[in-house]
């Protein structure tokens, strides 16, 4: 079932998780303290990455501490719900994360504090929601050797997409596609200049426009789990999961986190600038940019659930040996 399904791993998110708590509350205790980065701007003050650092590893330890033992459905039901809420919360606190590392590979960045502590959140976050989906998993009595439910799961790599994730792919084109036509509006009506020289941002645009493209329609077709016939030396083998799987994660999360969250916040209070200018290309930004984030997790999740190595069980025996 993957490396969180074993019992030290929840104990290890705990401990993570509770090390981010700590060191953000001395953070909000001590504001004046060396090293000590400023608040994440248009979020919650540093109290809220408190609260759900040290939420998620109650919730996480917990989770360890159920281990062997049999505790009520609803009780367990209400430790993942808080799990869940917790590990979202981390990453969508961390949502600058994407900003720092883009800044870092593109531009001239020294706010290494800043750095570290959204990549840890972000981090603790992944831990959480990893710890709450085994949870889960066990609460529905999915397969200890592979985590499936046998009968309601994909059981191999070429199993077709859910309509839904398909819907959710093409969803997440559509969301780029918005975010371009507001450059191509803005170069048309507003008469401001496309500077496509080749530069270091000139690659970041390329990465960005992959991402908006091919990652969306990998998710959710064949030729992205299965290297297709044209992919001479690859051709029939399995696609890496985590090539695919990680950026779609890490870009959905950071899009629905910074512009579906943040920047929606910072559009309805009318902070950040965003209330002045053509509206029209600020909507087709703000909402493009969060149906695109969104859409790549939703077919991020389905991508995950599709690719999971088989199982290792005989097919008479499967599903008979549920997680406990």
């Amino acid at each position: 079932m993957g490396l969180l399904s074993a019992r030290w791993a929840p104990w290890a998110a705990a401990g993570w998780t509770f090390g981010y708590g700590a060191v953000q509350s001395w953070w909000l205790l001590n504001p004046g303290t060396r090293w000590a980065p400023p608040e994440e701007p248009f979020a919650p003050g540093r109290w809220a990455a408190v609260t759900l650092g040290f939420t998620a590893a109650g919730a996480c330890a917990l989770i360890a501490a159920r281990a062997g033992r049999r505790w009520p459905v609803a009780a367990r039901r209400a430790l993942v719900v808080v799990t869940w809420a917790a590990g979202a919360g981390l990453v969508l606190y961390s949502y600058m994360l994407a900003i720092s590392l883009a800044s870092m590979l593109f531009a001239d960045y020294d706010d290494w504090a800043s750095l570290l502590i959204r990549a840890a959140g972000t981090v603790g976050g992944a831990l959480a929601l990893a710890c709450a989906a085994a949870e889960g998993n066990r609460l529905r009595q999915g397969c200890a050797a592979c985590g499936r439910v046998h009968g309601r799961s994909a059981e191999r790599r070429t199993d077709p997409t859910p309509g839904w994730a398909r819907l959710a792919g093409y969803a997440a084109v559509a969301g780029y596609l918005s975010r371009v036509g507001a450059v191509v509006r803005d170069h048309l009506t507003l008469g401001r200049p496309v500077d496509l020289g080749f530069d270091p941002f000139t690659v970041f645009l390329l990465l960005v426009s992959l991402a908006g493209t091919v990652l969306p329609l990998a998710l959710v077709h064949r030729w992205g789990r299965i290297w297709p016939r044209w992919v001479v030396p690859l051709a029939g083998r399995p696609v890496p999961r985590w090539l695919v799987l990680g950026p779609g994660y890490f870009v959905g999360a950071s899009l629905t986190g910074y512009f579906g969250l943040a920047g929606m916040t910072a559009w309805v209070l009318g902070k950040g600038g965003l209330r002045g200018g053509d509206q029209l290309t600020v909507s087709m930004e703000m909402f493009g940019y969060t149906v695109w984030g969104l859409g790549l997790l939703a077919a991020s999740v389905s991508y995950h659930a599709l690719t999971r190595p088989e199982c290792p069980l005989p097919v008479k025996v499967r599903g008979l040996a549920p997680a406990g």
